[in-house]
């Protein structure tokens, strides 16, 4: 007799007393980003000779478009692989093959995903950089707004690392989200 409870506790507990979580399922992503580097700003305006300009960390700013497609394959979890571009100096315009893990925060059962993440990118072209790194983190969130589509904002701390010279961008990025669970909104 109590073996048959505890089946029909488990059966309950499955089909009646949970809500299913929401995913994004397949999503993609296409973002615009903006970043500046303070230090480098107070730097600049301290410079007294041409041989220090000369040494100053490429940008003042940067800005750069994104496109991502990625998964969730768990409540917490996403992960996103994508292109990058970004200018930082006319120098430097660096498109990064970027892999970027989500660690979603927010409740479940909630219809807007708030994470935070990576950011890992490394350069594909060839600029006056021949090997720039990007490493970042991120805080933001994705909301839908109809049944596949939805924004995503994201406030981000990347160093872009151009051939030992590191440079540290606080920044925004304002994205366009399509993705595939129509049970969403």
């Amino acid at each position: 007799m109590k073996k048959f409870y505890f089946l029909l506790l488990l059966i309950s507990n499955f089909l009646f007393s949970q809500e299913k979580p929401n995913k994004l399922g397949i999503f993609g992503v296409v973002e615009a980003n903006i970043g500046f580097d303070v230090a480098a700003m107070i730097k600049q305006s301290q410079v007294t000779s041409e041989y220090q300009r000369q040494n100053l960390d490429p940008g003042k700013f940067n800005y750069g478009f994104a496109a991502q497609v990625g998964y969730q394959p768990l409540n917490w979890f996403a992960l996103g692989i994508g292109l990058r571009y970004s200018y930082v100096d006319p120098n430097f315009h660096v498109i990064y093959w970027t892999v970027q893990p989500f660690f979603i925060i927010s409740n479940p059962q909630d219809e807007e995903f708030t994470y935070i993440s990576a950011n890992f990118g490394t350069q594909i072209n060839h600029t006056s950089s021949k090997n720039a790194k990007l490493i970042g983190l991120s805080f933001g969130f994705f909301e839908p707004i109809t049944k596949s589509l939805g924004n995503k904002f994201q406030i981000n701390l990347d160093v872009q690392n151009f051939d030992g010279n590191s440079t540290f961008f606080i920044g925004f990025s304002y994205g366009i989200t399509f993705f595939s669970n129509k049970k969403l909104q």
